[in-house]
C-alpha cells in the first residue's frame, strides 16, 4: 500500500513539474505565426490574432485568446467574417488518464459573424477550404509500409466527455443578401449552458434581439436538457419561451410557449398564448394541447388541442368576435400528411364539427367533412339588425340617401366594383374535396333545411357536385361549375326547384308578395365572367317555370277587363274597390336569357275564369321591363269574389307592363284595345250583312234595312 502511495505521489510531482515547466519555458504567443499560417493554408483567408495568448492553470489547464479576426476577401461591406473579443478554453489533465475528456468552461465574448452576398452573386463564404482541398488533391509521396498494430484482445474502454459550461456573451451577427435586398441582424445574443455531461441534467437559457428587414424581434427562453449516456437520445423539461415582434404593419406584443417535458415516445403538455395586432385586426389567443413524437421521429400527434381567441377589427363581419377550436391532429412526416380526426370550432354562435386532412404536395390536397345543426348567416353578419333599423327609419319618415347625394368618388368605386372580376387564381393551386351537412341554414333571409353540399376543386375548376336542400315545403337540387383556367372564368349552373311555396320565398328574399302558389322551376344557365356587369351581359340559358294554384297580387285582371268594357261603352266601372288580386290555377313560361335580355313568348296563365297569354322582355343591364299581356275571361256566371262577369265573357283586353324593376307600371293598352274593338265591330257588321242577304235577298241592301241593322248591333251593347 505504501508503494502505491509513492507511485501516485510521484505522478502528481511529475504533473506539477510539467505544468510549471510548460508555463515557464513555453510562451503560447510564439504559436501565433504557426496558427495563422495553417489557417491560411486551410481556408485561403487571413487570421489576425492581435490579442495575447495566455495559459490558464486553475482549475484546469487551458488557453485564453485575445482579440482575433478572420478576414473577408476585398470587396465586402465589412472586413471580417468572424471576430472575437476574447475566448477561453480549458481541459482537465488527470481525467484523461481514465479516458475521460473533461472540458472546462468555454466562454466567448463580443463575437460577431458577418455574411454577405453581393449584387454579383459572390458570397464571403465562397472558397472557404478551397486551398486545403487543392492541397489534398496534389500528388502525395509514396506511403511507407508499416506493420499494423496488433489489436488488443479486449476492446478499449470508450471515452466519456463532459463540459463544465458554455457562455456566449453579447454575440452579434448579420446576414445580408444584396441581390434579394434583405438583411437579418442579431444585435445581442447571450447563451449559457451549465455543466453538461451525458446522463446528467443541464440548464440552458438564452436571450436574443435583432431585426429582419423592418421587423424587430426579441426572444427569451430556458430549459433543462438531458443527454443519455449512449448519445442517441435527449430529453427536455421545464421549457419556457417568450418572444415579441414589431414592424410598421404588425405588433406581436407577446407570444409564449411552455412545455412540462419532452421525450420521444411520451406525451408532453403544452400551453401557448399570443397577443397583438396586424392591419385592421387585434387578437388575444391562448390554448393548450398534448404533444407526442414517436421514437422513430416520423409521427407527431396533438391530442385535445384547445384554442380560444378574441378578435377585434374592421375587416371582421362583427367588430368583436370569439373563436374557439378543439381538435385532435396527427402528422405523418414521411408522407407530409396532416389528419384532423376530430375538430369542433365555433365563431360566436356559429358552430361546426367534422374531420379533414391536408397532404403537402406540389398542389396541396385538402379533404374535409363538415356539419352543423344550425347556421344563421344573417344574424351572424348583422343583416337582420340592419334590416330592422332600415324599416324603423322608413316608418319614422327617415329618407334614405339618393344617388344624387352619393359622392362622385363613391359612385365611381361602386361602378368599378361591378366590373371587377374575383381573384380565382387560388383554385389552380388547390386540390380540395369535401362535404358540408347543415340541419338548418339561413342566408339572405332564405331558409333552407337538411342541406347537403358536395364540393370539389381540381386543376382550376370549382365543381359543386351536389346541393340538396328542403326549401319552403319543396326541394332544391343544384349542380354548378366555375372554370378559372381561361382569360375570364366560365360558369355553368343547373338548378331544379320542385313544390316550393313561392309567396313566402319571395317575401323572405325580396320582401315582395306579388306572386303566390306552388312552383316548379328548372334553371340552366352559363356564361363567361363573374363580375356583376359581365354576368348580366353574358349569361345565357333558359328558366322554365310552372306554378299551380296561386295568385298574382297587386293586379286584378278581370277588373281591368270590365274597365276596358266600360271604357268602350263610354261608362265608368263601378267596382273600383275590388281587391287587386288575380287567382290562377296554372302559370307556365319559358324565359330565354342572352345578350343582357331575359325574354319570353309563351307566358300562359289559366284559371276557371281567366286566360292570359303574354310575351315581352326585361333588360338585365338597364333593369327595364316591357311586357304585353292578352287577357280574357272565360264565359261563366260568376267571377272572382262572386262578381257577375257574363257581360264581359270572351272579350280580350291587352295589358302592358312597363317601367323598371323597382316601380313597374301596369295599365291597359288603350291603343290596341280600341284598334281591336274596331276590328270586331267591322267583323260583326260583315257577318250581319251576310246574314241579312241570305234572309232578305236584294232587300238587305236597302239603306233603311242597314240602318235597322246598325241599331240592332248597338242595342246589343257590344260597340257603344
Amino acid at each position: 500500500m505504501k508503494k502505491l502511495l509513492y507511485v501516485v505521489f510521484a505522478i502528481i510531482i511529475v504533473v506539477v513539474v510539467g505544468i510549471g515547466a510548460l508555463l515557464a519555458l513555453v510562451d503560447p504567443n510564439q504559436f501565433k505565426p504557426l496558427i495563422t499560417e495553417q489557417v491560411k493554408k486551410a481556408t485561403g483567408r487571413d487570421l489576425v490574432i492581435s490579442g495575447d495568448l495566455s495559459w490558464r492553470i486553475f482549475p484546469s489547464i487551458g488557453l485564453a485568446l485575445g482579440k482575433t479576426e478572420f478576414r473577408n476577401p476585398d470587396g465586402f461591406a465589412e472586413p471580417n467574417l468572424v471576430q472575437i473579443s476574447s475566448a477561453e478554453l480549458s481541459v482537465s489533465v488527470l481525467p484523461l488518464l481514465s479516458r475521460h475528456l473533461e472540458i472546462g468552461n468555454v466562454r466567448l465574448e463580443d463575437s460577431r459573424v458577418f455574411i454577405q452576398t453581393r449584387l454579383d452573386g459572390i458570397s464571403n463564404l465562397d472558397g472557404l477550404g478551397q486551398a486545403a482541398q487543392e492541397a489534398a488533391e496534389a500528388p502525395a509521396a509514396e506511403p511507407q509500409v508499416t506493420e499494423a498494430p496488433v489489436a488488443s484482445e479486449e476492446a478499449a474502454e470508450p471515452w466519456s466527455i463532459s463540459l463544465e459550461g458554455v457562455e456566449l456573451v453579447n454575440a452579434s451577427a448579420v446576414i445580408r443578401d444584396d441581390q434579394a435586398g434583405t438583411e437579418t441582424s442579431v444585435s445581442a445574443l447571450n447563451f449559457a449552458l451549465s455543466r453538461f455531461a451525458p446522463g446528467e441534467w443541464a440548464k440552458a437559457n438564452f436571450d436574443v434581439a435583432g431585426k429582419n428587414g423592418e421587423l424587430a424581434f426579441t426572444a427569451q427562453g430556458e430549459t433543462e436538457l438531458f443527454i443519455v449516456p449512449t448519445l442517441d437520445n435527449a430529453e427536455l423539461k421545464n421549457v419556457q419561451f417568450a418572444a415579441t415582434a414589431k414592424d410598421a404593419a404588425m405588433n406581436i406584443e407577446s407570444a409564449s410557449l411552455t412545455m412540462d417535458q419532452f421525450k420521444a415516445g411520451d406525451w408532453s403538455t403544452l400551453t401557448f398564448a399570443a397577443k397583438g395586432a396586424v392591419p385592421d385586426l387585434a387578437f388575444d389567443a391562448e390554448g393548450q394541447t398534448r404533444l407526442k413524437l414517436n421514437r422513430a421521429m416520423n409521427d407527431v400527434m396533438l391530442e385535445g388541442l384547445a384554442l380560444s381567441s378574441k378578435l377585434q377589427g374592421a375587416t371582421l363581419p362583427r367588430p368583436e368576435m370569439a373563436v374557439k377550436l378543439n381538435a385532435d391532429l396527427q402528422y405523418d412526416v414521411q408522407q407530409g400528411l396532416a389528419t384532423l380526426s376530430r375538430f369542433e370550432t365555433s365563431v360566436d354562435e356559429l358552430a361546426l364539427t367534422g374531420n379533414g386532412s391536408f397532404k403537402n404536395a406540389t398542389i396541396p390536397q385538402i379533404r374535409f367533412a363538415l356539419s352543423s345543426d344550425n347556421i344563421d348567416l344573417d344574424a351572424f353578419l348583422g343583416l337582420d339588425q340592419a334590416k330592422a333599423e332600415a324599416q324603423t327609419a322608413a316608418t319614422n319618415g327617415a329618407s334614405s340617401e339618393t344617388p344624387s347625394d352619393t359622392p362622385a368618388g363613391d359612385t365611381a368605386k361602386a361602378e368599378a366594383a361591378k366590373n371587377q372580376e374575383p381573384d380565382l387564381s387560388a383554385l389552380k393551386t388547390l386540390d380540395v374535396a369535401g362535404t358540408v351537412s347543415l340541419g338548418k341554414f339561413k342566408a339572405a333571409n332564405a331558409k333552407l333545411a337538411n342541406v347537403l353540399m358536395d364540393v370539389k376543386i381540381d386543376k382550376g375548376v370549382l365543381t359543386l357536385k351536389q346541393l340538396d336542400a328542403d326549401l319552403y315545403d319543396g326541394h332544391i337540387r343544384a349542380e354548378a361549375t366555375i372554370d378559372a383556367n381561361g382569360k375570364l372564368p366560365r360558369y355553368f349552373v343547373t338548378k331544379t326547384i320542385t313544390g316550393v311555396q313561392i309567396q313566402p320565398l319571395l317575401v323572405d328574399l325580396v320582401d315582395n308578395d306579388v306572386l303566390a302558389g306552388k312552383g316548379d322551376i328548372l334553371i340552366k344557365l352559363g356564361g363567361t365572367g363573374l363580375a356583376e356587369n359581365r354576368v348580366r351581359q353574358n349569361v345565357a340559358g333558359t328558366v322554365d317555370i310552372s306554378f299551380a294554384d296561386g295568385a298574382i297580387n297587386g293586379i286584378n285582371i278581370p277588373a281591368m277587363i270590365r274597365k276596358a268594357k266600360a271604357t268602350l261603352k263610354g261608362k265608368r266601372d263601378e267596382l273600383e274597390d275590388e281587391a287587386k288580386k288575380t287567382d290562377f290555377s296554372a302559370m307556365t313560361a319559358t324565359i330565354q336569357l342572352g345578350k343582357g335580355i331575359a325574354s319570353t313568348n309563351n307566358l300562359d296563365i289559366d284559371s276557371p275564369l281567366l286566360r292570359v297569354d303574354g310575351a315581352g322582355e326585361t333588360s338585365l343591364v338597364k333593369e327595364t321591363i316591357d311586357f304585353g299581356l292578352d287577357t280574357s275571361l272565360v264565359a261563366t256566371s260568376k267571377g272572382q269574389g262572386g262578381k257577375q262577369v257574363d257581360e264581359v265573357a270572351d272579350i280580350t283586353v291587352p295589358i302592358e307592363i312597363k317601367g323598371n324593376w323597382t316601380e313597374p307600371k301596369v295599365s291597359l293598352d288603350m291603343k290596341r284595345l280600341l284598334a281591336r274593338n274596331n276590328e270586331l265591330e267591322q267583323k260583326a257588321k260583315k257577318e250581319l250583312d251576310r246574314g241579312l242577304e241570305k234572309l232578305l235577298g236584294e232587300k238587305a241592301k236597302d239603306d233603311k234595312v242597314k240602318e235597322a241593322a246598325d241599331k240592332l248591333l248597338k242595342g246589343l251593347g257590344l260597340f257603344n
